[in-house]
């Protein structure tokens, strides 16, 4: 074979790898990370004022007490906020595979990079707890349908409602939005996005309408468990705004200026939200008209405008201690909780006071952030793909500098 055929097809080789990994690294957004992390933090905070009796929390500065409970009573919130963030970073190969007119991401390749990501921290918490209830003789909970269904991650489809995790219950979501993405993603290749949009809202819309009813009619209850409401599709739309965000992100970047009125924009929305929780309590239970309609996809909007804003930014999110929550926040959202239980358990935790808190915070957080590491460390990253590992390298040095 002649050498000028071979160097030509040398240089396609390594203009194809570089293709690759310019692809690769460009899922790593440094603002992203950070947000995630900011996500995990909003949840563990939750979690930390719930587990220490959900004190009023205020502020006093020159005379004024300025109420910040809310800020730790939404803190809720950072699961809407990693459904987005879902959306928007799995979304990305599909739209740059659509922009250059390439073929859309194997099904296959997909669902490895998925059960690589998710299942093996997953599965090994999974073993941990379900040992220790063994040791303790709690076995009531250990019945096949409940623990085959955390297996699979079908735990919201059959009818057992206790979870061996209060996080458990989201993880469902995720895994059903994995089944669901690539449809949206042909959807959008062959169709505007307004309308595919508008089908998505119809879609939300007519399932809430259906849980909405199941809570008030018997016999539509027989059909539709009102707690769906909570899963997919009823909150489809939340993903959707982050999918289109990563669109507009690949296609068109905004500005640092339409970064940043994104990000204000999101932010009034959330607190707008926030002050509605405050005053009306939780609006799902019992369903509040008109807020159970509206809620998923006013929050899914304005975390929407967040994430874009966010992923436009350089500056914004990029904080340190933010990259390195992102960098655990998989594991540290699932260990914290039953850590907390855990603490509660032994008697650790105090209740009733902001003092409590902060003993529940210097008792809980440490640990809770060291075993978070050694689980992403020991055990996420090891089952990572080459072009995962690759981001969490970037993840990693993004939060070291």
């Amino acid at each position: 074979m002649p050498s000028g055929r071979i160097s030509a097809m040398d240089d396609q080789a390594i203009d194809g790898v570089a293709r690759r990994s310019t692809a690769r690294e460009a899922d790593y957004v440094p603002a992203l990370t950070g947000l995630r992390g900011l996500a995990a933090g909003w949840v563990l905070v939750f979690h930390l004022w719930q587990f220490s009796g959900s004190p009023t929390l205020a502020i006093r500065m020159v005379g004024l007490a300025i109420d910040v409970t809310p800020l730790a009573a939404c803190g809720f919130l950072g699961v809407d906020l990693f459904f987005g963030l879902s959306g928007f970073l799995l979304s990305m190969p599909f739209h740059r595979a659509a922009i250059a007119q390439a073929p859309m991401p194997g099904l296959r390749t997909f669902w490895i990079r998925r059960c690589r990501r998710v299942l093996p921290a997953y599965y090994a918490q999974l073993a941990i707890i379900v040992a220790v209830m063994l040791a303790m003789g709690n076995v009531a909970s250990l019945s096949p349908l409940n623990l085959g269904s955390h297996l699979v991650l079908a735990q919201n489809l059959v009818p057992v409602r206790e979870t061996f995790n209060g996080v458990y219950w989201t993880m469902p979501i995720e895994w059903d939005f994995y089944a669901i993405l690539p449809l949206l993603m042909l959807a959008l290749a062959r169709s505007r996005a307004g309308f595919v949009l508008l089908g998505v809202l119809v879609l939300v819309f007519a399932f809430r309408l259906l849980c909405y009813g199941a809570y008030f009619n018997e016999p539509w209850a027989g059909h539709f468990d009102y707690s769906w409401i909570v899963q997919l599709p009823a909150r489809l739309d939340e993903f959707f705004f982050g999918v289109l965000g990563a669109g507009v992100f690949l296609r068109r970047p905004p500005s640092a200026r339409a970064g940043s009125i994104l990000l204000v924009a999101g932010a009034v929305g959330i607190a707008l939200a926030m002050m509605v929780f405050a005053r009306v309590g939780n609006d799902l239970l019992p369903p509040q008209l008109p807020w159970v309609y509206l809620h998923f996809t006013w929050i899914g909007a304005a975390f929407g405008a967040i994430i874009l804003g966010a992923a436009g930014q350089r500056s914004w999110f990029c904080w340190r201690w933010l990259a390195w929550l992102g960098l655990i926040s998989y594991s540290l959202y699932l260990w914290h909780y039953p850590m907390l239980e855990a603490a509660q358990h032994l008697g650790w935790l105090a209740t009733g006071s902001p003092g409590a808190m902060l003993r529940t915070v210097l008792i809980a957080v440490p640990p809770i952030l060291l075993v978070s590491w050694l689980s992403q460390h020991f055990i996420e990253r090891p089952f990572l793909a080459p072009h995962q590992r690759k981001v969490v390298e970037l993840q990693r040095a993004g939060a070291s500098n």
